[in-house]
């Protein structure tokens, strides 16, 4: 059994930390690094299950190298920013914004996104070491531009979201993922890798059954 973990924007693999030692030891994990913090591991080929938070959904399904069986969706999306057949999503003008400050103050930029993350502070602002301001800006022009709804397969997808969610709402995910059923948390803020790594044992634990 071959799994893929992938995090997203503004953080790091560190944020599987407390979901990997909850899977059975025999499975292989591979855990990319889309480079936020100065290195890089961009995996290729095939996986059993591969799991996407947040961005790292959106950049599963961009990559031509990388397939797998069943995909897992925790608090991702397949289109971030708002256009006139999808009003639910984030203004182009936010991430523009991001994008302009990250040259004169990349740090202050990721401690915002950090809190909107995690309103309740149930996961301490943690910075990344060795900012690379260019692969960030990639990250949100990435955000900004691409459009990924096409790719998604409801058939072999299990979807995870958070009510409460500030950067992915629930009318963003509700109308992403129409043809899905959704598992909804409530409470945990955009981390739940983090404030709630039972519930996302569960659902790749559930991803693994089927």
């Amino acid at each position: 059994m071959r799994i893929l973990l992938v995090h997203g924007w503004g953080y790091g693999p560190d944020i599987w930390n407390s979901v990997i030692p909850q899977l059975d030891p025999e499975i292989e994990c591979t855990i990319a690094d889309l480079g936020f913090s100065g290195t890089m591991k961009l995996p290729t080929g095939h996986y059993d299950i591969a799991v996407g938070h947040s961005m790292g959904l959106l950049w599963l399904l961009s990559k031509e190298k990388v397939s797998w069986d069943k995909l897992v969706s925790i608090n991702g999306f397949t289109k971030f920013s708002a256009s006139d057949d999808f009003p639910q999503g984030v203004s182009a003008r936010v991430l523009e914004r991001m994008i302009r400050k990250i040259p004169h103050s990349a740090q202050g930029v990721l401690k915002s996104f950090h809190a909107q993350c995690d309103p309740l502070g149930i996961v301490p602002f943690k910075s990344l070491a060795n900012l690379d301001e260019e692969r960030m800006i990639w990250g949100l022009e990435f955000l900004r531009d691409m459009d990924l709804r096409n790719k998604y397969d409801p058939s072999n997808t299990l979807v995870l979201a958070e009510k409460d969610d500030l950067v992915i709402t629930q009318e963003m995910t509700s109308a992403l993922f129409q043809e899905s059923e959704i598992r909804w948390v409530e409470g945990k803020g955009h981390l739940v890798p983090l404030s709630a790594p039972n519930v996302c044992y569960e659902i790749i634990e559930r991803a693994i059954s089927e």
